[in-house]
């Protein structure tokens, strides 16, 4: 007996049945409606791309913990796509002085990265991104709010299930420079520590910031940032602020975006968050992570921000960009959490769908004629080629939910003619062949008139 192979996909892999899928499909369509709206392009890049562009500007934990390399000769190096801002930039940049700016895409790719399989993570996945490039101005940043917040409440979410955290890295920025006193060349280490601020449990952290500084002003600076709840808490956790701080762009971006977001009508979805700066090397300014604040799930469901230099991998021209990722798994799980996916997306709609039923297979040709003539009218249509009773054949229709089906026999076809079946009121009658599509439309509209579907 031949050796037989596992059914099982691979670890951190999934197997998509049609009834999967639907609920996928119909999530993403939902956000490409939303991309429609704001006027959004779609994009796509490789699968494959050198490491290096990853290296340069991405977290070495991205980068040589949770990546998949393909090395097919000695020296070159290629990685599955870990996210696809880096190919975003590539593109950009070549093509650069053609592109009208701003810059408005958003693409939906399949990602990799190798970490532990868990609730929310896969090892394949699909990630919706949205990036404006080229607008400076934090208009930007309140548009990228507006979108994420939009997808969520386009499935019926709601402020009390989801806020968006945000924060400057400019702010992380002038908070080490004038109130801690850390040089610059540790910045990274900040971002660093903070960015498993809500990783951790709280003794953890207070001993992996210790660890990590062994300064009592910058661990006490550090733990003032991730305990507190706002702007307005978190400057009274210090004595003396110089003047210097109050005129530094990051403490400005933080003001100016809080009265963008309040004079939007948006303050009830958004909260300052100075803990938050996200985990790629790659972000400059303004940042946030979209949260589902329930009880059951409380986690990070997307997150994104401001990259100034991006682009300099590829190009000297300085092009600024700010945009989100979004799992479209960790997605689902926060609709599926508030009951937001309606039980009728897994179900294939069939009310749309004229199904053929063939008496015996001497008819099977002049089915597919009919089929033919009836698909070029962009009307789905299914032949049953079983050839089984028709009462085996009109109780599957039945069972599909098709409302329209087609009976042929030797007779039918003999004659060029087709007997149609409104499967609601059990009415039939036979057509000819030529008056096919205007009594199925003709069916169709007596049904919309008594039946929403």
């Amino acid at each position: 007996m031949s050796k037989k192979f596992s059914k099982e996909p691979l670890r951190g892999f999934k197997d998509f049945y049609p009834v999967n899928l639907r609920k996928i499909n119909w999530i993403i369509e939902t956000i490409r409606d939303i991309a429609e709206l704001y006027c959004y392009e779609e994009y796509e890049g490789p699968l494959l791309e050198p490491i290096e562009i990853y290296a340069a500007k991405s977290s070495e934990e991205l980068v040589n913990e949770q990546s998949f390399f393909v090395e097919k000769k000695p020296g070159e190096r290629l990685i599955l796509r870990p996210e696809i801002t880096p190919t975003l930039a590539r593109m950009v940049a070549k093509r650069s002085q053609e592109l009208k700016k701003p810059i408005r895409w958003f693409s939906i790719p399949t990602c990799y990265r190798y970490e532990r399989p868990q609730k929310g993570r896969r090892r394949e996945f699909k990630q919706v991104n949205f990036d404006i490039l080229g607008e400076d101005s934090l208009y930007a940043e309140l548009e990228i709010f507006k979108i994420s917040i939009e997808i969520l409440t386009s499935f019926g979410a709601t402020a009390k299930q989801f806020q968006v955290y945000y924060n400057s890295r400019r702010f992380i920025d002038a908070i080490s420079k004038y109130l801690l006193n850390i040089p610059e060349n540790k910045m990274p280490l900040i971002y660093k520590v903070l960015d498993k601020s809500d990783k951790m449990d709280e003794s953890e952290f207070e001993k992996y910031v210790i660890d990590s500084f062994q300064n009592e002003i910058v661990v006490q600076g550090i733990l003032k940032l991730k305990e507190a709840k706002n702007l307005e808490d978190l400057l009274k956790k210090f004595e003396k602020i110089p003047k210097e701080f109050y005129n530094s762009k990051g403490y400005n971006e933080i003001i100016q975006l809080g009265k963008l977001i309040k004079e939007a009508g948006i303050s009830d979805y958004c909260s300052f968050t100075p803990s938050i700066v996200r985990g790629l090397d790659y972000y400059t300014g303004v940042v946030y992570e979209v949260f589902d604040t329930g009880k059951e799930n409380i986690r990070a469901i997307f997150g994104g921000g401001r990259y100034d230099d991006l682009l300099s991998l590829f190009s000297d021209e300085l092009v600024s960009g700010i945009g989100f990722g979004m799992g479209v798994l960790m997605l689902s799980l926060f609709l599926k959490t508030y009951k937001l996916i309606p039980e009728i997306v897994s179900e294939k709609d069939y009310g749309d769908t004229i199904y053929i039923a063939s008496i015996n297979e001497e008819v099977a040709n002049y089915a597919i004629q009919i089929a033919d003539l009836i698909r070029e009218e962009e009307i789905p249509c299914i032949i049953d080629y079983r050839f089984k009773s028709l009462k085996s054949q009109l109780s599957k229709a039945s069972e599909l939910g098709i409302f329209i089906t087609l009976i042929l026999g030797p007779q039918e076809m003999e004659q060029n003619q087709v007997v149609i079946k409104n499967m609601i009121s059990n009415e039939q009658k036979t057509v000819e062949y030529e008056d096919i599509i205007d009594e199925i439309y003709k069916i169709f509209d007596e049904l919309e008139d008594s039946y929403d579907f």
